[in-house]
């Protein structure tokens, strides 16, 4: 019989030597809340039900897609940030915690509605939206140099409900384009190294797109370098930049914006406890 039950334990048992034990029941409970919107207690409860083929055939395809390490993330379609649910798929990257904790920043040491911001490689567009939810008067615009990320961008914010200004641009070549004066640029640009593929996972390395996170091994700061400049450039007198960045780069990247002229440049810990963002703040007199 193709009960809750028995298609939860199938799950768990194929796989069980691909997925972390502590990570297995998150992963069941994933699915079926994707595929009937169950809950944990739904899970326990209604074991007996009877699932459709249909269902039983997503499963099973499901389980197919996470053998090959596919994210859960891809395999679902969606996933959530700071409460929002965003679409994903292999031409952006899964939204990380730690860029929930950049969200956080801004949102905390900007309370006013009244902004305008500018996120740079939008990807999902998971940043934009979770500003403009919580800051709903705020004019929020977003670049990315992908077409393809910026329709799943586009698709996120009207199922979301909020309106971001959305542009397919390059951030390298900035100057071409016109610019608006900004409150506050956010970027969580590419900034794993060539050599740092060695040690990611293959689920991360396999699937998500390599143009969303991977710099040359001989210019690590290549985007951060282009968004200073950018941010020199649109930002008012006082406006805020923040980045989400690879610690390995951490002291150079600080020199490089106290270099361009920022000030109040402060690096933060993530919940991990590992410097993954920064905050500078464009001198208010040159």
């Amino acid at each position: 019989m193709n009960t809750v039950a028995s298609l939860s334990r199938y799950i768990k048992e194929q796989l069980s030597e691909t997925v972390e034990s502590e990570e297995l029941q998150q992963f069941v409970l994933l699915i079926f809340d994707h595929l009937r919107g169950y809950n944990r207690v739904d899970l326990m409860m209604k074991g007996k039900e009877i699932l459709s083929e249909d269902e039983v055939y997503i499963i099973n395809e499901a389980v197919a897609r996470l053998l090959k390490h596919e994210p859960l993330q891809y395999v679902l379609g969606q996933t959530e940030f700071m409460g929002s649910n965003i679409m994903v798929n292999g031409k952006v990257l899964i939204p990380r915690p730690e860029t929930e904790e950049l969200v956080s920043w801004i949102l905390d040491e900007h309370l006013n509605d009244n902004i305008s911001v500018l996120d740079i490689g939008t990807g999902s567009g998971c940043i934009p939206i979770a500003i403009k939810q919580r800051r709903p008067r705020a004019l929020v615009e977003a670049w990315d140099i992908s077409g393809e990320a910026l329709e799943v961008a586009i698709g996120n914010a009207e199922l979301n409900g909020v309106e971001v200004d959305f542009h397919h641009r390059d951030v390298l070549n900035f100057r071409k384009y016109e610019l608006a004066t900004k409150d506050i640029v956010v970027s969580n640009p590419p900034y794993v190294t060539a050599k740092e593929k060695k040690v990611m996972k293959a689920n991360v390395l396999d699937f998500e797109p390599h143009q969303a996170l991977f710099v040359e091994d001989d210019e690590p700061l290549v985007f951060y370098k282009a968004i200073a400049e950018l941010a020199m450039v649109v930002l008012r007198p006082g406006g805020y930049l923040y980045f989400e960045i690879n610690e390995a780069y951490g002291d150079e990247l600080h020199a490089m914006l106290e270099g361009f002229g920022f000030k109040s440049v402060v690096r933060r810990k993530d919940l991990s406890g590992r410097w993954r963002m920064v905050r500078a703040i464009r001198p208010v007199h040159p």
